[in-house]
């Protein structure tokens, strides 16, 4: 049997995560809190060339962020990130040292505008985008919970350079914004990622892929996960 642990973050029992997480956006700024069950400011290792990667996106799924934070110092961390007013799902990619952490959905409100649940469509879905002139073709997909699922990107002929220490990543979040699957490639030649579901339903990805004239753009998809 294959692992590919170090390929796909997957959300657990977030009651079984001895490190709690507090949000809070203002005037631009995201500031993260974090806490251990000792009350001390948790050490974080690097994963994927950075020590927090915080995905934000909102209730409806049509905005989404990737972004990475500054440490201020005693477990608070700020990044600038301009959002509407609305709401927001937080998902805070991070592992601590010699802590247990599970991935969990993070409400993130600003001002009272209310955001509409997604509503996502795979069949109306077209597989191909073009954003800046790039194309990326997402092939067929056959994804079952607890299979591995593969995600084949076609790039057209493009090399991606390397982002974040792998040729691209795959953030997929379902049509409830409450489970979260964060996969990188199998290797680094090849635009394929294997994912893992838990749970059945349709979720929405975004594929980041970095190009040498482009930079860094993010394709979203949307696909269905069928029970095992």
């Amino acid at each position: 049997m294959k692992h590919h642990h170090h390929h796909n973050h997957m959300q657990g029992d977030p009651a079984a995560s001895e490190v709690t997480v507090t949000v809070s956006y203002s005037e631009g700024t995201i500031t993260i809190k974090l806490e251990d069950d000792g009350g001390h400011a948790p050490e974080l290792a690097i994963a994927h060339e950075k020590d927090m990667h915080i995905i934000i996106v909102s209730e409806d799924l049509k905005e989404y962020h990737h972004v990475h934070s500054e440490t201020k110092g005693k477990g608070v961390y700020a990044v600038r990130q301009e959002l509407k007013s609305g709401q927001y799902i937080v998902f805070l990619d991070i592992k601590p040292i010699e802590k247990s952490y599970f991935v969990s959905p993070i409400p993130l409100r600003i001002e009272d505008t209310e955001t509409k649940e997604a509503s996502l469509d795979a069949d109306a879905d077209n597989k191909t985008k073009i954003v800046n002139r790039k194309k990326v073709t997402l092939e067929p997909v056959n994804a079952k919970v607890g299979e591995e699922s593969p995600l084949v990107f076609n790039l057209h002929g493009e090399n991606p350079k390397t982002y974040l220490g792998a040729l691209g990543h795959v953030v997929a979040v379902d049509e409830h914004a409450k489970h979260y699957v964060h996969i990188h490639p199998n290797n680094d030649n090849e635009t394929i990622f294997d994912a893992h579901f838990s749970e059945a339903g349709t979720y929405k990805l975004w594929a980041e892929f970095n190009f040498e004239d482009a930079g860094v753009l993010v394709f979203p998809f949307v696909i269905e996960v069928k029970p095992s």
